[in-house]
């Protein structure tokens, strides 16, 4: 499903569906039309179902333990924290990729540099529940956010599922998601692990004399990373001698992004013994497949309604609803096995 964001000025017929079908679920359950509840209330405490009992928890603790060093083993309180069940979760992965925006009046005559470029951003959300996974698409994390909301409204999932993003790093999509849900619905972030190694990376990178001694603080750092120990990691940086580092060059970049996502920094280690996601890679791939493919590094330009329109088709196909759109003008609205 698709939504076009109530300014863009989308007119792709699919796109203007989903708007009017998000407005009239919002009408029909009191929600004011950008899918906001009249009367808000906060969420009520996690029901205990929701997360997986502690006994499973500490077995997977346990079993991790079994070959692994004092050093290397998993903090008690990431054994006491929050593990979410799975039959309770919608999980939901957010990507946005920009493309480089066409000019109105054509071929620009010379190629600006590259930071002053324009681009047309495109969000994909890749839905997965113990129903099935569902895609939406939309000119930005906004517009795709209200349908989301309207899609769990649809399938009265709002009251029985908690709620899991997976994203990187990116303040916009945090402060979205926090702006649009905290608050009256039980919700989680969760830091891409994948996406957290590769800052590592290349933030010593630019900070750090030579690869060797780069790889020498990852060897030092990324387990530390991977058990969630966000305050080890950061008093690890802070205590990198200034002869490994660059002249004018500090790990203070680092520090602050471990600093600002340190509440969606889980241990990450803990999370795969309990056969639990730790990745945002759904996100990205169903990106890839509806917009940043085609539309990336092929030497195009795109107007924002015809970028979103191009994605809008391959997410209509992945939700199994481009026949039902082309015959009906109707929207698929099921769940994808």
């Amino acid at each position: 499903m698709s939504g076009s964001g109530r300014a863009s000025g989308c007119k792709s017929p699919a796109l203007l569906a989903g708007d009017r079908w998000a407005t009239q679920v919002f009408a029909d359950r009191g929600f004011t039309p950008e899918g906001q509840p009249r009367s808000v209330t906060p969420p009520n405490p996690a029901d205990p179902a929701r997360r997986l009992p502690q006994t499973t928890i500490d077995q997977a603790v346990a079993r991790y333990h079994h070959d692994k060093a004092t050093a290397f083993r998993i903090d008690d309180s990431a054994a006491t924290a929050f593990y979410e069940n799975p039959i309770h979760t919608m999980n939901v992965s957010m990507d946005d990729v920009g493309v480089k925006k066409q000019k109105a009046s054509g071929r620009a005559p010379h190629t600006p540099a590259k930071d002053h470029r324009e681009y047309v951003h495109n969000t994909i959300a890749h839905g997965e529940s113990p129903r099935g996974h569902y895609l939406l698409n939309g000119l930005g994390t906004d517009a795709v956010l209200r349908l989301l909301i309207a899609f769990l409204l649809h399938h009265q999932m709002l009251a029985d599922y908690d709620i899991q993003f997976f994203v990187d790093g990116a303040r916009a999509l945090h402060a979205a998601i926090l702006d649009r849900l905290a608050g009256w619905l039980p919700i989680r972030i969760l830091l891409d692990g994948y996406h957290l190694q590769e800052k590592c990376k290349v933030e010593l990178s630019l900070a750090l004399r030579g690869s060797k001694i780069r790889n020498a603080v990852l060897d030092e750092l990324l387990p530390l990373r991977w058990l969630g120990r966000v305050d080890a990691a950061i008093a690890y940086l802070r205590d990198i001698p200034d002869s490994k580092r660059k002249s004018g060059q500090s790990v203070d970049q680092l520090i602050g992004y471990f600093e600002r996502n340190r509440a969606y920094i889980p241990c990450y280690a803990l999370r795969r013994a309990l056969h639990l996601r730790n990745s945002s890679n759904r996100g990205e791939k169903a990106n890839d497949l509806c917009g940043a493919g085609r539309q990336k590094h092929q030497g195009m330009s795109w107007s924002p309604s015809g970028s979103v329109a191009l994605a809008t088709v391959t997410t209509l196909s992945h939700n199994q609803g481009l026949p039902t759109w082309c015959e009906d003008r109707q929207l698929s609205l099921k769940w994808v096995a």
